[in-house]
């Protein structure tokens, strides 16, 4: 079992009676590194989705990239999985209750409860927890009401229901009514048509939580709409006069109800839960599905599409025969999220064959149903010049020869924040602040963000793509401070300076040995023998007398000693990194 690497640090243990069982609380120190985000979310929070939530309680130390959460913070994530997991039952019973018809026959409770959930989705997301922690308390109340209102007003006649709109949408009572303005709320029964513009766009929801989402330049109507109030199928049959639109079936609108659609000549059975059609004026219908099955009928002539297939239909003739769709885009990002601080943001994705054209949607609602942006382009790299603060999603499709548009690709979300982090400077071989050069040449090798300006001493180094940067320089003094700036291109800077020392051999063998001065010695005398000088922190003095071998560090202040009973032969004197390993110089002396 692969376990997360989380450090614990000084800390107790409470237990607190919860029921009948024992609930831990921890009242420690938690340390964690940021690849390890989701997994302590998924821990203390219930899901690994709220991990806004720990960015926003933990402390982040840049420079080790290490998130570290108190006591008192771990306690507060605890508490929260308590809500998340409130609302996971909540969410559960919204489910139920739009299978039973809670669109229609409970809007407003319905609306209500689904903007506290997207709210309380945004808090979280915002990483704000005292709203999160309010938003999710309110949502029980919601949904009873919502409960309520369903079990009050089931027991209408009316089927559908306008439960989104954007821009001007017109509604047509019967074949023969005139069409007037179209409210949000507005019911459509059998024989009520339904009209948008080119800015426009609508969706119709039934009883059975299934959606019709009308595109723009649309005229559609609603044949038939009926309900077995004793099983609550539906039996619903619907005209694509011109335009577009989706059918978004439930799962119950699937497989117990009975859905129609009539387009062009072609008259399709859904049984799938997604499934698109588009009519053009010279009466050519495009049909693509995305689930399940579709039987379409054309000129007496009936063809099965399944799932990621597609088919066209000319005026009085048969179906094509079902074709494969396009693929859906594989994303070039390495990750579904991605947090931007800065402007444009190139969205890309890999190239499919076959394809003559790519429809891309991008927005803040993560169903694509409101205040949605699309756009038609043969690219595969679009740039993002504007998006708004918070999270945007964004998907793409592809479209082949035919027309026939392919299943979306994975949903994208793009988080956009202020950049107020500094960048990160990394040093390789770092001893206590000190880089050590050998011999009057010193290679400066670290890491900082890819796309920042660093400088050493005022002087420009090139960084990398993955923010790697190297930097070579000559000595000509036994010390020099390497004045070190790293800038991002939010302006945040972060400045760091570094001692480097000139190793040489002179300053090394530069010991005292009882009174004398090792540096000059060429004998030593057997017997008891101190050895001792001042050189750097971190440094390893290595001894070996024959086939005895002593070693000692230099402490803090660069101090070190050693005391040795030599025997008659060679003393081999090196000395070392003790953090990197590096071997500095060595010399060999007699021992009489």
């Amino acid at each position: 079992m692969k376990m997360t690497s989380i450090k614990v640090l000084t800390g107790f243990i409470i237990a607190i009676m919860v029921g009948n069982g024992v609930a831990i609380a921890q009242a420690n120190f938690v340390s964690f590194k940021a690849n390890e985000l989701q997994k302590i979310a998924e821990e203390y929070t219930g899901s690994s989705v709220n991990w806004p939530l720990v960015i926003s309680l933990a402390d982040h130390d840049t420079d080790a990239n290490v998130f570290t959460m108190s006591p008192s913070q771990v306690q507060e994530l605890q508490n929260f999985s308590q809500i998340h997991a409130l609302v996971s039952v909540q969410k559960e019973r919204i489910g139920e209750l739009i299978n039973n018809g809670a669109t229609v026959f409970a809007s407003d409770q319905y609306q209500i409860a689904q903007q506290l959930l997207t709210e309380y989705n945004k808090a979280v997301n915002d990483g704000k927890v005292e709203s999160a922690f309010s938003l999710g308390q309110n949502i029980p109340n919601a949904v009873d009401d919502m409960e309520t209102a369903l079990n009050q007003n089931r027991v209408v006649d009316v089927q559908a229901q306008l439960s989104q709109k954007k821009g001007r949408v017109d509604k047509r009572s019967g074949l023969l009514g005139s069409w007037i303005d179209a409210m949000k709320g507005d019911l459509f029964s059998q024989s009520d048509g339904i009209r948008t513009f080119t800015e426009s766009y609508a969706q119709l929801s039934f009883v059975d939580g299934s959606d019709i989402q009308v595109e723009p330049n649309t005229v559609a109507v609603i044949r038939k709409s009926r309900i077995d109030q004793l099983n609550n199928a539906t039996d619903t049959e619907i005209t694509l006069e011109d335009g577009g639109l989706l059918a978004k079936l439930s799962a119950a609108g699937k497989d117990q109800s009975r859905y129609v659609l009539n387009a062009g000549s072609s008259v399709s059975e859904l049984q799938t839960q997604n499934f698109y059609a588009e009519t053009e004026e010279s009466g050519l219908v495009r049909l693509t599905n995305y689930d399940g099955q579709a039987i379409v009928n054309s000129n007496n002539v009936t063809v099965t599409i399944r799932q990621n297939e597609g088919t066209l239909v000319e005026r009085g003739k048969a179906p094509l025969e079902p074709v494969k769709l396009l693929p859906s885009p594989e994303i070039a990002w390495t990750s579904t999220d991605s947090i931007v601080t800065d402007l444009p943001v190139i969205f890309s994705f890999r190239p499919i064959q076959g394809a003559q054209t790519y429809r891309l949607q991008y927005g803040t609602d993560p169903n694509f149903t409101n205040d949605v942006t699309e756009l038609n382009t043969t690219n595969t790299s679009i740039p993002f010049d504007q998006l708004p603060m918070g999270m945007t999603y964004v998907r793409v499709q592809a479209i082949d020869g035919l027309g026939l548009r392919g299943p979306f690709s994975k949903t994208v979300r793009i988080i956009r924040t202020e950049d107020k982090v500094p960048p990160p400077i990394f040093i390789d071989n770092m001893n206590n602040d000190l880089l050590y050069a050998v011999d009057n040449t010193i290679n400066v090798n670290g890491a900082t963000e890819p796309e920042a300006r660093f400088t050493i001493n005022g002087e420009t180094v090139p960084v990398q793509s993955t923010g790697r940067f190297s930097f070579e320089s000559s000595l000509n003094q036994a010390e020099t401070v390497f004045r070190m700036s790293s800038t991002d291109p939010a302006g945040n800077t972060t400045r760091k300076d570094i001692k480097v020392v000139n190793l040489t051999r002179d300053r090394l063998f530069s010991f005292n040995l009882r009174s004398a001065s090792g540096s000059n010695l060429s004998s030593i005398r057997a017997g008891s023998v101190t050895f001792s000088g001042n050189l750097y922190p971190g440094i390893q003095i290595i001894l070996r007398n024959n086939n005895r071998t002593r070693s000692v560090k230099t402490d803090f202040n660069g101090n070190w000693a050693v005391t040795l009973e030599l025997e008659s032969g060679d003393l081999e004197i090196k000395f070392k990194n003790d953090i990197t390993g590096e071997s500095y110089f060595s010399n060999t002396y007699s021992v009489d």
